[in-house]
């Protein structure tokens, strides 16, 4: 396949509880949505490459995760005040903090998330589309205030499930 020029267009962001039934659209970005993967990966270091300070010798692989940023400038209200509660429990309200220590993931109280294009990058093909199985926003969570529109960002820090599987791309 030959380079060509890539542009997804119109990203839509969709979250639903982790054991939800469907995805609720959470609001559409503006100026796209940047994907950072982050590998973890640990030099090992050995006498046949010189000993500690000398070069490693292999390198071990210690998983993968992703972070999404993005701004969204139009967004359902009611799906993000459930995404600003930043755990999906329903009998957590957002106006009180909880135990400090839970667990988000072995707890299950996190979101799934799902990036996709709107717009199609040739008739008869796919966009960009892309689910995150545990989605977790962990940065702070910013929207100005005043006599502009609002434009919220955030950013959601992405894991493996259970299974090994950080996120897939239905067809």
């Amino acid at each position: 396949m030959s380079a060509a020029i890539m542009i997804p267009g119109l990203i839509a962001v969709s979250v639903k509880p982790v054991g939800g039934s469907t995805w609720q659209l959470l609001g559409y970005c503006r100026d796209g949505v940047q994907v950072r993967e982050q590998v973890r990966i640990r030099p090992i270091h050995g006498d046949e490459g010189g000993g500690p300070d000398g070069i490693p010798v292999d390198y071990s692989y210690l998983g993968e995760y992703h972070e999404v940023r993005l701004e969204l400038y139009k967004w359902d209200g009611n799906v993000m005040t459930l995404v600003s509660k930043r755990l999906p429990n329903q009998q957590k309200p957002r106006t009180h903090i909880w135990e400090p220590g839970w667990l988000i993931k072995q707890g299950t109280d996190y979101f799934q998330l799902k990036l996709s294009s709107e717009w199609r990058f040739a008739q008869g093909q796919s966009g960009f589309v892309r689910e995150y199985h545990v989605a977790i926003p962990l940065s702070s969570i910013e929207y100005p205030l005043g006599p502009k529109e609002m434009v919220v960002m955030m950013e959601w820090t992405c894991l493996p499930d259970a299974n090994g599987q950080l996120f897939s791309v239905p067809t």
